[in-house]
């Protein structure tokens, strides 16, 4: 049995999942704060759920476990982290660009020193070069302008969501078309 063969009965799934991030990425280009604020909303109720779930575990555990204490720490931290998410999003945010930065200006500094010890291995190094570069000078953008890194990140989430949506729109159609002809 091929893939497409399990895939093809499937076609409408796919067509929704398209449209809805289609639906997402409009969201993030039209109503980028709004968009901000319903992601913050969503770590706010995932770290909650995860810290309530440590919690219980820690206590359910507490006769058997002798470090359920740490569970019950772990439970605390992530739903103090909720609480900082949900009433203080803008925190959250900038915390996230931060790290999102940093992880930038770290990626960029390692592709450029490998590049650098690949020179005598390998042509056009500097492919590797400019993108070490451009992560640099990405984060760096990020860090001196986070309110602007924010609205950016946004867009790049909401670009990519546009681009996958149609690609999985054009995909179910051509499940679609095999669907009809079986």
């Amino acid at each position: 049995m091929h893939i497409s063969n399990s895939l093809v009965p499937h076609w409408s799934s796919l067509f929704i999942h398209g449209v809805i991030a289609i639906i997402f990425g409009l969201c993030g280009w039209l109503a980028p704060e709004a968009s901000l604020a319903v992601l913050m909303f969503i770590f706010a109720a995932y770290f909650f759920v995860d810290g309530s779930i440590r919690a219980w575990l820690a206590f359910a555990s507490k006769k058997d476990n002798p470090l359920w204490w740490m569970l019950l720490i772990g439970g605390l931290i992530s739903i103090a982290a909720a609480l900082v998410t949900l009433f203080a999003p803008n925190v959250t945010a900038i915390l996230m660009l931060y790290f999102i930065a940093a992880w930038a200006i770290a990626i960029g500094v390692i592709e450029i020193v490998i590049a650098s010890k690949l020179r005598k291995e390998i042509s056009n190094e500097w492919l590797l070069i400019g993108s070490g570069v451009i992560s640099i000078v990405f984060g760096g953008y990020l860090i001196f302008n986070p309110g602007a890194g924010i609205i950016t990140l946004l867009w790049l989430v909401a670009s990519y969501a546009i681009v996958f949506g149609l690609i999985m729109v054009l995909l179910s159609f051509k499940l679609k078309k095999l669907h009809e002809a079986t």
